[in-house]
């Protein structure tokens, strides 16, 4: 279980990884402007899957997507 540091809510931990192309998906970005965020050093953490794909762990995608929208409104 990890609990979320903004609302103290319980949650189970989902270490699950999706592929890039999903993870852009998901976070609604092109292929293109993910890479540039994670060149920037301003993406979700990426692992190494093989020689020629990478992939992002749920949580690191999820806790990202929520940074990027608490950084928009606030």
């Amino acid at each position: 279980m990890q609990q979320s540091m903004a609302t103290g809510e319980v949650r189970p931990q989902n270490n699950n990884v999706v592929p890039f192309k999903t993870a852009c998906e998901i976070a609604n970005l092109s292929i293109s402007t993910m890479r540039r965020l994670i060149q920037a050093k301003r993406g979700p953490r990426v692992l190494q899957l093989s020689e020629r794909r990478i992939g992002i762990r749920r949580d690191d995608l999820d806790a990202w997507l929520i940074g990027r929208n608490r950084d928009e409104v606030g």
